[in-house]
């Protein structure tokens, strides 16, 4: 091979290896949140082709009664064929944790109707319309959430959570119907968001 094939392919090596390296770094989601349903995965929708923009959120409130503070947290959950989101949506997942001061575990043992409870909430909607609401057991210990710790992230006033959850819903008009939860997860440095953008 002569000396000039072989800079000719040295050059080509370098030139594209350096616009590799000059490629934009892939922007990290702030936000994850992921489960299995009857030991299947479940993930909320993506929306379009941005893997940033997905159905999924959480918020703070905090509830003042006189001098004690009810800091809860929401987070919801969609997925939909169409990545549609509210009341006509396939699958709908809420779950609120109340009075959260600290790390550890808390028992999801309230009514849905309730409002600065805490509480979990499955909607499994049929194409004709119809649907199944599952809830946890009203002063049971059916739902379980593991709060691991608080995240803060500069630039962001809130301070948003990490943790894990499991449990089984059963269906309010037929008990013997039940969703099992498993392996859920969920990270939220970004809350309080009005849209579904999880990255920075």
């Amino acid at each position: 091979m002569s000396n000039k094939k072989i800079l000719l392919i040295a050059f080509a090596v370098l030139f594209f290896g350096c616009r590799d390296d000059e490629r934009a770094p892939t922007v990290q989601p702030l936000n994850s949140f992921s489960m299995e349903l009857n030991e299947r995965p479940w993930q909320p929708s993506v929306v379009g082709e941005d893997g940033c923009i997905r159905t999924f959120s959480c918020s703070q409130t905090i509830q003042t009664v006189g001098s004690r503070e009810n800091r809860f947290y929401t987070i919801k959950a969609y997925r939909d064929p169409h990545a549609r989101t509210g009341p006509g949506s396939e699958n709908y997942f809420k779950l609120q944790i109340s009075n959260v001061k600290a790390t550890g575990t808390y028992e999801i043992s309230d009514s849905y109707e309730k409002n600065f409870s805490s509480f979990a909430l499955f909607i499994a909607r049929k194409p004709d319309g119809t649907a199944h609401r599952y809830i946890n057991e009203v002063n049971g210990k059916s739902f379980i959430v593991e709060i691991e710790e608080f995240v803060e992230i500069e630039g962001f006033s809130l301070p948003g959570i990490k943790g894990f959850f499991h449990g089984t819903l059963y269906n309010e008009e037929d008990p013997l119907d039940s969703l099992v939860f498993g392996d859920g997860e969920f990270t939220f440095g970004k809350i309080n968001w009005s849209g579904f953008n999880h990255c920075p």
